[in-house]
């Protein structure tokens, strides 16, 4: 019996690692694995109902199954495409997208991990300039200097700042403010570390652990800023923080970031609703992408 796979993903990533072990993996099992680029699918709606369409490969729901990776500017649309395909009575595979109506947003995330009484840094967020401003001195002596200032949808390391007194906060606030960004940031007490670990999370199941080493004068780990990563232990703690803030966050697949201060207080950073494997490959020599296809073969005969 024939199997098809249609992995859908904006097309700045469509060369990325991830993506091409998906197709390499499905493909390997016995699929036809093609990835689909958003920005490349066209809708008709009609008389005779909704059609949506590939440029290249046709119609979507000529595949069994669809895979949702990553979709940020368009998960809006996502939605679209996944509500057509389960219409086509299809397997969607979209970790909770359709059910929770994002992709990313940490903010979110960080409130259902505090809500869940787990550990998270000191976070404030307003809208607007006047009100951040209101909370400078708050901030301050509930956290001190410095300070990390996060975009609320950011992923891989990218629009994270580090700011070592009041007149960098109000510069790096009045700057966002003029480019009318403000209320995508919030910001949050800085942890120095001790330890900066990855758990990955797939299909509801805790893997692995991860050690992040941040390049030299980079106080963020992310492999994809030039990071370097080592396997590490999957201390019970390790797994028990990542199951509960997967759960929390409603995510089936997941990076999820733990980290350690220097007095061994352990914080949960955020869950990665798309996480990048191509490290966590390397450092333990799992095919993770192979983990995917096991799961969704295990999806079509239940």
């Amino acid at each position: 019996m024939s199997k098809s796979i249609a992995i859908l993903i904006q097309k700045g990533f469509k060369n990325k690692f991830e993506p091409q072990a998906l197709q390499q993996s499905f493909t390997k099992a016995g699929w036809k694995a093609d990835i689909i680029t958003i920005e490349d699918v066209y809708a008709h709606y009609g008389p005779e109902g909704d059609f949506f369409a590939h440029s290249e490969h046709g119609d979507i729901a000529q595949y069994d199954a669809l895979l949702v990776r990553e979709v940020f500017a368009y998960f809006k649309y996502a939605l679209n495409i996944i509500s057509y395909m389960k219409n086509k009575g299809k397997l969607v595979v979209d970790n909770n997208l359709a059910e929770e109506k994002m992709m990313i947003n940490k903010l979110i995330d960080g409130q259902r991990i505090v809500q869940a009484a787990l550990p998270f840094p000191k976070t404030y967020h307003a809208h607007t300039l006047s009100n951040y401003l209101k909370l400078i001195p708050r901030i301050e002596k509930e956290c001190g200097y410095p300070l990390v200032v996060k975009h609320r949808s950011s992923g891989k390391g990218a629009k994270i700042y580090k700011v070592d007194d009041r007149l960098d906060l109000e510069n790096l606030l009045s700057e966002l403010n003029e480019e009318n960004k403000l209320g995508r940031f919030y910001i949050q007490e800085f942890l120095p570390l001790a330890a900066d670990y990855r758990v990955l999370v797939v299909a509801d199941q805790v893997v692995g652990a991860m050690l992040r080493i941040p390049k030299k004068g980079d106080f963020r780990a992310n492999f994809s800023l030039g990071g370097t990563v080592q396997p590490a232990e999957l201390t019970g703690e390790l797994k028990d923080l990542a199951a509960k803030a997967a759960k929390a966050t409603n995510c089936n697949f997941g990076g999820v970031d733990v980290v350690y201060t220097k007095e061994g207080k352990p914080y949960l950073l955020e869950v990665n609703r798309t996480p990048g494997f191509q490290g966590f490959t390397q450092a333990h020599g799992i095919n993770v992408a192979k983990m995917f296809v096991d799961y969704i073969e295990k999806l079509q005969h239940n």
